[in-house]
C-alpha cells in the first residue's frame, strides 16, 4: 500500500502486447507531470511481464477477462484490489467494464475516449486539448484534461534488466559471430501478415549473404507459419516460436542486429528496447489510417517503415541502411 498523500494513477488496458506497450508513453507523461505518483497498470495475466517492466510502471494488477468476467469475478477483483480511491483512472479503448471498475474503486477522475454505454461515468470530459492521430499519443493525451498542458512526445521504453537463460545465451553467442536478424512476419490478423513465399525469399537471401535469421513469435498463428515455411523447403533459420517469454524476447531483441517485422507486438517491443526495425505494413480494409495509428515514429526510434513495394529487395535494402548506420557508430 502507498502513502495516503501519494497520488495513485490506474491504467486499465486488458488488450495485447502492442496495445499495452504504447501506453508506456502515458506512464512517462504521468511521472513527468506528477513525479511523486504511483502508477498501477491493470492487464490480462498473460501480459503481466509486458506492463511490469515498462518504464515508470510501479505495480501491476491482473484481471483475467476470460476467466473472471462474471459477477463473482468482478466482486473478487474489486474486493482484493489494493489501491482504493485512486486520484485518476485512465481507461484505454471503449471498455465499459473498466469504466465501472474505476467508478466502484472510487477514482476521483475517470478519463477515457470510450463512447460506450458507460461514458457517463467519465468525471473529466472525454476530450483532448490537441487532436492526436497515433494511438500512443491518443492514449497519452488522456492526461491533458487533468494537467491543462500538452503531452511530451516520448518513446516507449521496456526495461527487462539482465536475462541470463539458455535461449538468450545461445543468441548472444551466435551474435558474436554473425549478423543475426530477427524476423516476425505474422500477427493475429492474416491481412497484416507477410506472404510465406516472401519470407522464404528473404530468409534465403539473408542466408546467402552470411546472415543468420531467427524467427520470433508465439501462439498458434506463429506455429502454423513456421510449419508452412518448413513445408516450403525453408529450414535454414533458428526457430524460436513459443521458445521465449517476454523478458527473453526483449533480451534477444537487444542482442540481435535488427528486426524485420509486420505490424505486431514484437515490432513495438523492438522499438521499446532500441532494436533497429524494418517495419513492413500492409494496407487492409478495416483500418485505412493504419499508418497514422500504429506506424513507429522515426524521430523516436531507429526504424524504417515500408507500406508499399513490400518486396524482398526493398525490405533488405532498407535493412542494409539500418545496419550501415549502426556500423558507422
Amino acid at each position: 500500500m502507498s502513502d495516503k498523500n501519494e497520488k495513485i494513477f490506474l491504467i486499465f488496458n486488458t488488450a495485447c502486447i502492442g496495445d499495452i506497450l504504447i501506453n508506456d508513453a502515458l506512464c512517462q507523461n504521468i511521472k513527468h507531470f506528477y513525479p511523486d505518483s504511483k502508477i498501477v497498470f491493470i492487464v490480462n495475466p498473460a501480459y503481466k511481464d509486458v506492463a511490469l517492466y515498462m518504464k515508470d510502471v510501479d505495480d501491476v494488477v491482473c484481471f483475467d477477462r476470460k476467466k473472471d468476467n462474471t459477477l463473482k469475478g468482478w466482486i473478487k477483483f474489486l474486493r482484493t484490489f489494493p489501491y482504493k480511491n485512486p486520484y485518476a483512472s485512465f481507461v484505454i479503448y471503449a471498455n465499459d467494464r473498466n469504466l465501472i471498475f474505476s467508478k466502484l474503486l472510487g477514482a476521483k477522475h475517470i478519463v477515457s475516449n470510450a463512447k460506450g454505454l458507460m461514458r457517463f461515468l467519465h468525471t473529466s470530459e472525454p476530450y483532448r486539448m490537441n487532436e492526436y492521430e497515433h494511438m500512443k499519443d491518443i492514449s497519452s493525451g488522456l492526461i491533458e484534461p487533468l494537467t491543462g498542458e500538452s503531452i511530451k512526445n516520448l518513446p516507449i521504453i521496456y526495461e527487462a534488466g539482465n536475462v541470463d537463460t539458455p535461449v538468450v545465451k545461445r543468441l548472444e553467442k551466435l551474435s558474436a559471430e554473425y549478423d543475426v536478424i530477427g524476423l516476425c512476419p505474422f500477427s493475429n490478423f492474416v491481412l497484416k501478415d507477410m506472404p510465406v513465399e516472401l519470407s522464404v525469399e528473404i530468409i534465403e537471401k539473408m542466408n546467402s549473404s552470411g546472415k543468420k535469421v531467427v524467427l520470433l513469435g508465439a501462439g498458434s498463428v506463429a506455429r502454423s507459419y513456421s510449419a508452412n515455411l518448413k513445408k516450403s523447403g525453408c529450414i535454414d533459420f533458428i526457430d524460436l516460436v513459443d521458445a521465449t517469454d517476454f523478458r527473453e524476447l526483449a533480451a534477444i531483441l537487444k542482442t540481435i542486429k535488427a528486426l524485420i517485422s509486420v505490424d505486431t507486438g514484437t515490432m513495438h517491443m523492438a522499438n521499446a528496447i532500441g532494436c533497429p526495425v524494418v517495419a513492413v505494413f500492409y494496407h487492409y480494409p478495416s483500418e485505412k489510417n493504419v499508418l497514422k495509428l500504429w506506424a513507429p515514429d522515426s524521430s523516436l526510434y531507429d526504424v524504417i517503415t515500408i507500406s508499399e513495394n513490400q518486396t524482398p529487395d526493398n525490405i533488405l535494402g532498407n535493412l542494409k541502411i539500418l545496419l550501415d548506420k549502426r556500423r558507422v557508430y
